[in-house]
């Protein structure tokens, strides 16, 4: 997970006072390392004070056995905290880009680019908890997306190689995603946290078009955890989000397949996009093996082309071991549905994926490299105005992945 984007300082927790008093007391920041250290956790780390630079990345190098080889994400980010403005205050600065973007340094053929806005996937500065910047944040800049739970994450550390369909394929109309714009984020108790968002989501800096109009794009969520068991290994999440973007113009809802994203078909997508999301994650232990079983449900409609689209995924993933000498291995098994439609046609097209495969985090190398098999078998049938490919398509990727940061799934 990036460090930046959503870990919290670790707090310790002393819960013991004199002999015999049981009275919890306050919760006091663990004191921080000073200089230059490594934690696989969250990356690089520079202490001077007050002052933390906290800087990750990752590569990850995807083998097709029908084409060539590429790479799919070459990240590198960090994360400025600058000493406290107030005992709970700080402001902070993040960034992240992707080199394949661009291909700035040439890493995948046929591409060429440098350097450039287009590489930011991130790009924000913050208003915090000095120590915890999930208990209130606000950020102005690129990357204030709030209706999925993986749109602030870097996707290198996603299960699958691909977010589930109906979440990338709304990125054709640029709803979700990176943008601009400002999100506030406020934990109002340990079980029920409050975001919103208010921007442009037609286009952040790495679209083609950059867009900006403040108040094109107006976001809420909710999330809840009313189960957070560290010890016991449980843990349930829940969220539920609405998004009203104005607007968009030109653009195509796009239907692809689930591992190499080959257009199989679309739909114009335009005017005022009105959306609703709700997902839900649950993690336990299954003979003491984590286990998380998760799925998420997006609907959305456009007003001037008339059309909606909605859909889901759901996903179940097991540890099957996890040890230095071994290693941590994870199997997955996904099942992805699309329904995309509109007023004047008669026939919706729905489209279905199932994908499974393994995480295995090697041995001896503290989670930082990884290596993933994963095969994809997508179908989709409608009527001709929406479908333009039939075929049936099979996928199979094998993925290794080296990074500065531990990949955690449960």
């Amino acid at each position: 997970m990036v460090a930046g984007l959503l870990a919290a300082t670790p707090a310790a927790s002393q819960t013991t006072g004199t002999a015999g008093d049981a009275t919890p007391q306050p919760e006091v920041p663990a004191p921080a390392k000073q200089g230059l250290s490594f934690k696989p956790d969250v990356g690089i780390v520079y202490q001077a004070g007050d002052f933390r630079l906290t800087a990750w990345g990752f590569a990850e190098r995807l083998i097709d056995p029908g084409g060539p080889d590429y790479f799919r994400r070459v990240r590198q980010g960090a994360e400025i905290d600058l000493p406290r403005i107030s005992d709970h205050l700080r402001i902070a600065g993040v960034y992240e880009i992707d080199l394949t973007d661009t291909n700035a340094f040439g890493i995948n053929p046929g591409l060429a680019g440098t350097l450039n806005s287009h590489d930011f996937e991130n790009l924000f500065v913050a208003v915090q908890d000095a120590d915890d910047p999930a208990k209130f944040r606000v950020l102005f800049g690129h990357n204030t997306s709030i209706l999925s739970r993986d749109d602030n994450l870097s996707s290198g550390n996603l299960p699958t190689i691909n977010r589930s369909l109906i979440l990338e394929e709304h990125g054709s109309t640029n709803t979700f995603g990176a943008q601009l714009g400002v999100q506030v984020q406020k934990m109002l108790s340990p079980t029920v946290t409050l975001l919103g968002s208010i921007g442009d989501n037609r286009g952040g800096l790495n679209a083609q078009q950059v867009n900006f109009s403040f108040g094109r794009a107006v976001a809420a969520k909710i999330v809840l955890t009313p189960v957070s068991d560290d010890k016991g290994g449980r843990k349930l999440t829940a969220g539920f989000a609405v998004d009203r973007t104005t607007g968009i113009r030109d653009r195509t809802f796009n239907l692809a397949t689930a591992i190499g994203f080959a257009a199989v078909g679309g739909l114009a997508a335009t005017g005022t996009k009105t959306t609703g999301e709700a997902d839900i994650a649950y993690t336990f232990p299954i003979a003491g093996h984590p286990t998380t079983i998760e799925a998420e449900g997006i609907s959305s409609r456009f007003s001037e082309s008339r059309s909606d689209v909605y859909g889901g995924y759901v996903m179940g993933q097991v540890s099957l071991f996890d040890a230095p000498r071994t290693g941590d291995l994870d199997l997955f098994a996904r099942f992805d549905v699309v329904s995309l439609g509109a007023d004047q046609i008669a026939r919706r097209a729905t489209q279905q994926a199932i994908r499974t495969g393994f995480n295995y985090n090697l041995p001896y190398t503290r989670k930082l490299a990884s290596l993933h098999l994963e095969y994809g078998h997508s179908t989709i049938t409608g009527p001709t105005a929406i479908v333009t490919d039939r075929r049936s398509a099979n996928e199979v990727r094998i993925g290794f992945r080296v990074s500065l940061q531990q990949y955690i799934r449960h």
